[in-house]
């Protein structure tokens, strides 16, 4: 017979197994995981690229880091130790382990089918790469091709699911949910298509977190910080625009947060890396009294129907934005709220020079 000792160490054994098994997201025995043939990807009808799916018990993944690069988010950091991705497109911050079902994308996590790790690279399913990308993603039979709607007017329900998580997740309410899908109850069910409500109707709510600790080291007047913060954002002005820029690829290119990031580094001010995290700074401020060097946030309807700040500049005073465009490049928006496009998609303005 085996000894109560040896039966315990066993059974702590075959535990962590279980759970070294589940963080590394490896595929279980009795999954069927193969090859299928180099896809086409397009994002709204256009192709973009190729990319190499896997299907396993014959659900479709793919690679994480090329489905990341190919939406944008080219900042990209791994932690061998967790198999943790965290990816941004300077809007949002993603992070997502191998094996995890949940991940978190900016301050808020969402549930997603475990992405898996095979052959030391990450896969993840086509609607949690939806889920985390706001983007809904199926294959087309037609000709074999992966096709990306962005931003997403869908969205695939994944296991833990409620309506409430999902409103608010996409900035939206459970009404308008149940609205848009003529919902006469709150049941949903794993894998079901909701549509999602018009992006009208999707707004991200300014941060009720103000107030968090700014690391400064500039004890200058804040009328000098402010002149100071203007001198060095246009000594930028030209440097091209990439989306998600690399903090390394600073100066020649940045993002909208990465170079509002650095120019307020340059005056001894610490901001987050993305947008969304720089909106928890500072304390709110009325669009009429904006003074210079207040962070301004929009969101961009054209990538996210979720709402979300996408989009962060520089006021300069007497109405003038200082900011990363995306057509642009670093540049001067004058009468920035009277503009017709920045004017619509206008959130709020948060100020850290006070």
């Amino acid at each position: 017979m085996i000894s109560q000792a040896l039966w315990n160490v066993r059974k702590v054994f075959i535990v962590l197994l279980a759970i070294g098994f589940f963080i590394s997201g490896a595929i279980p025995v009795h999954a069927q995981y193969q090859n299928v043939p180099t896809a086409e990807i397009a994002i709204n009808g256009k192709a973009v690229d190729g990319i190499n799916p896997i299907k396993i018990d014959g659900v479709y993944y793919l690679p994480f880091v090329k489905l990341a690069k190919t939406l944008g988010y080219n900042s990209i950091k791994f932690e061998n130790s967790t198999k943790t991705y965290e990816v941004t497109d300077g809007s949002t911050t993603i992070r997502t382990t191998m094996g995890g079902s949940r991940a978190k994308k900016g301050n808020e996590f969402i549930n997603i089918k475990p992405p898996r790790w095979i052959n030391e690279t990450a896969y993840i399913s086509l609607h949690a790469g939806g889920a985390l990308f706001n983007s809904y993603i199926y294959f087309k039979k037609e000709n074999g091709s992966i096709q990306v709607q962005q931003p997403a007017q869908k969205y695939i329900v994944h296991p833990n699911d409620t309506l409430w998580n999902i409103a608010r997740i996409h900035h939206t309410s459970v009404a308008d949910l149940k609205t848009a899908n003529n919902l006469t109850s709150n049941t949903i069910f794993d894998g079901q298509t909701l549509k999602l409500p018009s992006r009208d109707k999707a707004k991200e709510m300014e941060p009720i977190r103000e107030q968090e600790p700014i690391q400064k080291n500039n004890n200058a007047s804040v009328t000098t910080q402010r002149q100071e913060l203007i001198n060095k954002a246009k000594k930028y002005i030209g440097a091209g625009y990439k989306f998600g820029a690399t903090l390394n690829e600073a100066p020649n290119l940045f993002d909208c947060s990465s170079y509002t990031m650095k120019v307020f580094q340059e005056i001894g001010i610490t901001l987050p890396r993305v947008s969304r995290d720089q909106a928890n700074k500072g304390v709110s401020v009325n669009k009429n009294d904006l003074k210079t060097g207040d962070l301004m946030f929009f969101t961009d309807k054209d990538l996210y129907s979720d709402g979300r700040v996408g989009h962060v500049g520089i006021y300069m005073g007497n109405g003038n934005m200082i900011h990363a465009s995306s057509s642009l490049g670093v540049d001067i928006t004058d009468n920035v709220l009277q503009n017709p496009y920045w004017g619509k998609n206008y959130l709020f303005s948060k100020r850290v020079i006070r």
